[in-house]
């Protein structure tokens, strides 16, 4: 973040929230306002949606319309934030991203940041035993506190965050005092353990730090009365005996333990004279990200269950960090669990070995913690009680690494409390009591970039920050992929970040460029593919012909020729090894290398001809699912597709909102599937699927989509030599390319549309066309032309007994009537075309007919009548699903607003309006805005 004037804001969480600009305070506005900005502070340069804001603020207790709240707390803040801003400006310190915002802010200028950066350098300092630079470190993180956090912020994301840093905070204080009892400053510690003591009496580690530093300073009666006091205390309030910490330190006071005389690194580490056993991996040196992750694993080990050890379960992609991630955490919590620090493989998804057996699993470990052989029992049972006892009379963090399922791992765990148990697994371990899942998902973008640079060097990696974002990119921002790419480019100082994008770019090589010695993604994924049985081996590996980026599991059902049922049966395995992802429920995704992977297994494993025959079904799919779909959108419509042969799969759809909602969820397949239909050798189907997505386009405002696979299949019309099709094409590209006021360009498709219809002698769509060309033909002010294409169109539509396209060209005539001032003839027009639409029940043309009728009312100056048509049009068109529509319907009624001087009313529904045209990217867009600032003129002048 380099622009000046986010440089300029910092921002202070750890008390009231302040923020400052330039040094000086500004007032950050109404409680909500504020809490609104801490949301936005916390989560500092990144993107927090609207929804998100609304349970961050108000959590359940939700007003009226809460996103206007948003919109109105987020202009509040721009005005405060960057005062010399624009309405029209994008602005650079609070900006829109979609229905989403993000505050840029450096994070060295916001204290949260600040204190977390603090945090870990101490730790840091703490481990390497410099304990002199740990102690500055914690105090002046300490010193970033002003009171209370968030003071005087409501809301539950306010809430929760106060005391996640307030525990933050505590837990600090501990590990100061800790670090003091280390310098053998015990006596300089006393105070502070006085007042952790009272203020929270139920948290032991306060009272042993107390009784360690009393007796240290010869006063081993204060020490055991620091015990007594502490039981007294639990007794009164919790009902219980003081845990293992302060029972087993009371026991080694009275034995005189000579131990507790000597500084040591830690309070936790002095609890116990018997050999620590260390196992553990050395910590990842470039360990970057999973914030959430750490946070969450954090609170766990601070706040265990009272009557078991406390496990985490974590769950993955290969490749995708979740070792390193237990093993980091693992390191950073040894200081609490000093009496053993345990790692086991356990080989679920090792290279020429099989999964180790409980049996065997507990063999190492007991041996770890130096349990002679002899002593271990060959029964399963037996050990595994040997284990619990053992492991029950000491404080040990352990790491079971590559976990195949719930029954190797159960027996492993630790009965009594005062244990930290950390698993690893690429399949979900859906059958195991745990306290906390995590799935890790690939990195941020950013956090992979980080990570790139750590490995790279930072000079190297910034000096082509494009390329190098490129890279990741390249990577799927998979830690495994990134730590290898990285890795190459740093033995090879002749590299540049744009050569290793090169030899990424492409797809048939990436996966072999992602190989280091013994390191490689394909074979990271070939162990989690022949995991799986022979049908979801097949399953996987033709997801590889799949051109898009989701799919449901009908369309898997198409590709492997099957009923949904048994794609069910063997996706769940595919899931539960976390080959595919599963982001909303019913819709499916590879990351973008197992993609790759999948389609070099599918190449390599099923014949050409297979692998066609798979393609053309779900080609046929596409074709079938997107017909059904189109009937309902647009049911008047004049061409459908042939039934589907015997066998085709098809999505099944309930109703016109259904159909919508599925192409939507679809939208990032459409052009793909059209563009690989056409490369494969499937012309016939790639113009079909375009085609048939005709309603869908057009309801949703889809122009760009449109026009780019409309113009591959104008060229798969062709090559089939089909002109009728070819002239359904070009109708499509001219709509699209119109309603874009690219008016010369929709000209030229009509009138070779309608050459191609005449040589076809297709009547009804000729009248087609010469209602579009009618219409654009108003556009560019050749009215006269105008008139004739629409009286042709409704004379060619009567004699065929058209009753839509009839009802389409009196729309278009009678907008042509109202521009030209015949005002009575515009709505004899427009309402004989409600009535046909409303007879052949297609709701997006009568949402069209009904605001052409408030339009002509209002020109008339019937007010009343303009509004209650308008009105009708509006709630048509939400009906409908036409966001476009409902775009113009709004224009509408603002206009009638305006004219009726209710200015704020008229100001409203153009907002309205904007925030569709915006989305939609129309260009109906810059009128709204110029009609707002007109009206906002008005204002001003007024």
């Amino acid at each position: 973040m380099t622009d000046r004037a986010a440089d300029t804001l910092s921002v202070r969480l750890l008390g009231p929230p302040r923020a400052l600009v330039n040094g000086k305070d500004i007032a950050l506005g109404p409680p909500r306002q504020r809490a609104l900005f801490a949301v936005l502070a916390l989560r500092f340069n990144q993107v927090v949606f609207t929804t998100q804001l609304i349970d961050a603020v108000w959590g359940e207790d939700l007003p009226g319309g809460p996103k206007g709240g948003v919109h109105t707390y987020v202009a509040g803040l721009r005005r405060v934030l960057e005062p010399g801003r624009t309405r029209r400006s994008p602005g650079t310190v609070l900006q829109s991203y979609g229905s989403g915002y993000r505050l840029n802010v450096p994070a060295g200028q916001v204290d949260v940041a600040e204190f977390e950066r603090l945090r870990e350098d101490g730790r840091r300092f703490w481990q390497d035993g410099a304990y002199a630079d740990a102690n500055t470190t914690f105090q002046a993180a300490l010193d970033l506190f002003d009171g209370v956090v968030l003071g005087d912020v409501a809301g539950p994301f306010a809430a929760a965050q106060r005391d996640r840093l307030s525990e933050l905070r505590l837990a600090m204080v501990e590990d100061r005092i800790d670090i003091l009892l280390a310098q053998g400053r015990h006596a300089e510690a006393t105070g502070e353990m006085e007042t952790l003591t009272r203020d929270h009496p139920l948290r032991e580690r306060p009272w042993a730090q107390l009784m360690l530093a009393r007796y240290r300073d010869g006063r081993q009666a204060a020490a055991l009365a620091a015990y007594d006091q502490a039981r007294a205390i639990s007794a009164d309030e919790l009902g219980l005996d003081p845990g293992p910490m302060l029972t087993e330190l009371r026991q080694r006071i009275l034995a005189g333990d000579p131990t507790l005389s000597r500084p040591v690194p830690a309070l936790v580490a002095a609890a116990t004279a018997t050999r620590v056993q260390r196992t553990l991996p050395r910590d990842t040196r470039n360990f970057i990200g999973r914030d959430p992750e750490v946070e969450t694993i954090l609170r766990l080990a601070a706040e265990p269950p009272p009557d078991a050890s406390a496990v985490c379960a974590i769950d993955g992609m290969g490749g995708v960090g979740k070792t390193s991630l237990a093993v980091h955490l693992a390191q950073r919590l040894a200081g609490r669990f000093p009496d053993a620090q345990l790692y086991l493989d356990l080989h679920a998804h090792t290279a020429g070995t099989r999964p180790m057996s409980p049996t065997a699993a507990l063999d190492k470990l007991l041996r770890a913690l130096d349990i002679p052989g002899e002593r271990i029992p060959a029964d399963l049972d037996d050990r595994a009680g040997l284990w619990r006892a053992e492991v029950a009379r000491r404080r040990a963090v352990l790491v079971l690494d590559n976990a195949a399922d719930a029954g190797q791992v159960r027996p492993l765990l630790p009965g009594a409390a005062g244990s930290f148990v950390l698993i690893t697994a690429r399949r979900r371990l859906v059958g195991l009591e745990a306290d906390e899942f995590l799935t890790l998902d690939v990195l941020p973008g950013r956090d992979a970039v980080a990570l790139f640079a750590a490995i790279v060097g930072a000079d190297r990696a910034g000096a082509e920050p494009a390329a190098t974002e490129a890279v990741v990119r390249m990577c799927g921002c998979l830690p495994l992929a990134v730590q290898i790419a990285a890795a190459r480019m740093r033995h090879r100082e002749g590299w540049t970040a744009a050569h290793l994008l090169a030899r990424l770019d492409d797809e048939k090589s990436r996966l072999s460029e992602l190989r280091a010695d013994d390191l490689s993604v394909a074979a990271t994924f070939s162990l989690s593919y022949r995991s799986l049985d022979a049908a979801g081996q097949r399953l996987f590996r033709l997801l590889g012909l799949f051109p898009g980026l989701g799919l449901g599991i009908h369309a898997m059902a198409a590709l492997a020729g099957t009923d949904v049922s048994a794609v069910d049966r063997a996706l769940q395995d595919i899931l539960e090894a976390h080959l595919v992802d599963e982001p909303e429920p019913g819709r499916y995704r590879l990351h973008d290398l197992l993609g790759i992977f999948a389609a070099r297994r599918c190449q390599a494993e099923e014949s050409v001809q297979d692998q066609r025959a798979a393609r053309l079904r779900l080609f046929g799919f596409y074709v079938h699912s997107t017909n059904n779909a189109e009937e309902l959108i647009r049911p008047a419509r004049r061409d459908r597709a042939a039934e589907p042969p015997p066998g085709t799969v098809v999505r099944p759809l309930a109703d016109r909102v259904d159909a919508l909602r599925w192409l939507d969820s679809e939208r990032p397949n459409l052009v793909p599937m059209v563009r690989a239909a056409a490369e494969h050798g499937f012309p016939d189907q790639a113009w079909r699927i375009s085609r048939y997505l005709w309603g869908f386009f057009e309801a949703r405002g889809l122009w760009a989509d449109w026009i780019a696979s409309h113009e591959i299949a104008l060229s798969c019309t062709r090559e089939v030599g089909d002109q009728l099709a070819q002239a359904r094409i070009l109708v499509g590209l001219g709509v699209a390319k119109k309603d874009l006021r690219r008016y010369d360009e929709a000209i030229e498709h009509y009138l070779a549309a309608r050459v191609l219809m005449r040589a076809a002698g297709f009547r009804s769509g000729e009248a087609g066309v010469l209602t579009n060309l009618g219409n654009t033909y108003r556009h560019v002010g050749r009215l006269a032309e105008s008139v004739d294409c629409h009286q042709q169109a409704v004379e060619i539509s009567r004699q065929g007994g058209d009753s839509v396209g009839e009802a389409i060209a009196l729309n278009n005539l009678g907008q042509i009537y109202r521009d030209a001032g015949r005002f009575e003839e515009s709505v004899r027009c427009e309402e004989q075309a409600l009535r046909m639409c409303r007879a052949a029940g297609d709701r997006q043309l009568e949402g069209v007919a009904l605001d052409n009728l408030a339009r002509a009312y209002l020109s008339l100056r019937s007010f009343d009548l303009a509004f209650t048509y308008a009105r009708q049009g509006l709630v048509t068109c939400r009906a409908a699903g036409d966001r476009y529509g409902e775009a113009v319907i709004l224009d509408c009624l603002a206009r009638i607003y305006r004219v009726t001087d209710r200015f704020a009313e008229a100001a409203d529904h153009w907002r309205q309006a904007l925030v569709i045209a915006e989305s939609l990217n129309s260009p109906l867009a810059a009128d709204l805005r110029d009609h707002l600032d007109a009206l906002s003129s008005r204002a001003t002048v007024r």
